[in-house]
């Protein structure tokens, strides 16, 4: 019962400084004019810290151990889209007919851009008021910076961060972990602002819209509806910042401290060479230009989801590269979903005989998370593939899902059957919480 109430406290701190967030899209919709929106996103900040304040009031927050810990970030990605729903039910956004259809796609929706999967009911996002798009995406980074782990940081004493750390992927970069966690949140900060500018100048001139699209890049979510094709200097950049949110937070804290010495690590090398590797081999096999190739090879990878060809139209074979590049992901402690290329690179060495190789804990929990994973992708694309599509489209949509990636074959769409988007759902939240915390 403790370990519960462990739980429900800080979930209700969590609930709380959401509510505190919200104040950014109230101030954007007040100052558009744009009241009705204005009144849902307050019920939800009103709903937000007063279902916290009841969780607080239930139980003391206290440490977190190991068990607790994972409890927490499952709870987080469960419960919290609950409530940051709200906006989307409030205007019925997917012209739905009947309350259970409404209920079940505001839920997807906002599932989708906490976890930064992306994939969208929304028939045209951009048609949105400039506040509920803006909410939309900020619900996304969020949702992707953990932003709600790091507050929780500061309220711990840095000797009892160590578990709290371990468990949610930090990296221990320096003694003093809030300097960490602090630095989290200033590069990506600094990194959504920094594109932001970069595309108010080069694809819109509306200052929020550039926001929404540098946050929906760097957290890999959602993605322009109509995104440009061509080599560009705005498709550019937003090579540049997929890639970035790919990297592990190592390469960013070096890079901001100024040491260029120790920025590329083994496994960012090792991603690099994957990257080149899988970039060449779709250029061969679908006949398709170098820079086109390699955008859509670290979409998939950096599990942004961006595409601007017809991914269905292509050979068999280039889709499984683009699945296999999708599930292997990005970097460790990245924005990036999938396997991890750390676990894939420790795989590699286990079957080597050079000083590299994985400790014999670590190899049968490298197994154990990536026998989960396909045993789990296997398992869902079954059964979504009862509505009538092949087997590597239904791999392909579920991968998205259990890699956080949302690009979509065309089958992920609001005319799903309620079943089949509960099973997205469910993947979603594993893809994002790893499978890990679900054993």
């Amino acid at each position: 019962m403790n370990s519960e109430r462990k739980i429900v406290a800080n979930l209700g701190f969590f609930l709380q400084i959401t509510g505190l967030f919200l104040v950014l899209p109230i101030v954007i919709g007040l100052k558009t004019g744009e009241i009705p929106v204005v009144s849902s996103l307050f019920a939800t900040s009103f709903l937000s810290f007063a279902v916290g304040f009841v969780f607080n009031s239930f139980a003391e927050r206290k440490e977190l151990d190991e068990r607790t810990s994972l409890w927490l970030m499952f709870a987080t990605f469960t419960v919290l889209p609950l409530v940051l729903m709200v906006p989307f039910v409030w205007h019925n956004v997917f012209n739905s007919r009947d309350l259970v259809d409404l209920l079940t796609n505001a839920y997807f929706e906002t599932v989708s851009g906490f976890t930064t999967t992306g994939f969208t009911f929304i028939a045209n996002p951009e048609s949105l008021p400039t506040s509920l798009l803006f909410y939309r995406s900020l619900v996304e980074f969020i949702g992707g910076i953990g932003l709600v782990y790091i507050f929780l940081a500061f309220l711990y004493p840095n000797e009892g961060l160590h578990v709290f750390s371990e468990t949610f992927g930090i990296e221990k970069l320096s003694q003093n972990l809030k300097k960490v966690f602090a630095s989290i949140m200033l590069v990506y900060t600094v990194l959504a602002g920094l594109f932001t500018f970069i595309f108010y100048f080069t694809y819109s001139s509306n200052l929020v819209n550039s926001s929404c699209i540098a946050m929906d890049v760097l957290t890999g979510g959602y993605q322009p509806k109509n995104f440009p094709a061509g080599i560009g200097l705005f498709q550019v950049s937003v090579f540049a910042l997929m890639l970035l949110g790919s990297l592990n937070f190592h390469f960013h804290y070096n890079l901001f401290s100024l040491k260029p010495h120790s920025l590329f690590t083994p496994e960012i090398k090792f991603y690099l060479k994957v990257i080149v590797a899988t970039t060449v081999a779709i250029s061969i096999l679908a006949f398709m230009n170098p820079f086109d190739s390699l955008f859509h090879v670290v979409s998939m990878a950096s599990s942004t989801g961006i595409s601007y060809i017809n991914l269905a139209a292509t050979s068999g074979a280039t889709k499984m590269l683009f699945i296999l590049i999708g599930l292997a992901g990005g970097c460790a402690f990245s924005m990036a979903g999938g396997i991890k290329m750390q676990r894939i690179q420790l795989l590699i060495h286990s079957v080597s005989k050079g000083n590299l190789r994985p400790t014999r804990q670590e190899l049968k929990s490298i197994l154990a998370i990536v026998t989960g994973f396909a045993t789990m992708l296997l398992i869902l694309s079954l059964a979504f593939s009862t509505i009538g599509i092949t087997l590597i489209d239904s791999i392909f949509e579920v991968g998205s899902a259990l890699t956080t990636n949302g690009i979509s074959m065309g089958a992920t769409t609001v005319a799903l059957p309620l079943s089949h988007k509960w099973l997205l759902i469910f993947a979603m939240i594993i893809g994002r919480v790893e499978i890990a915390t679900l054993f």
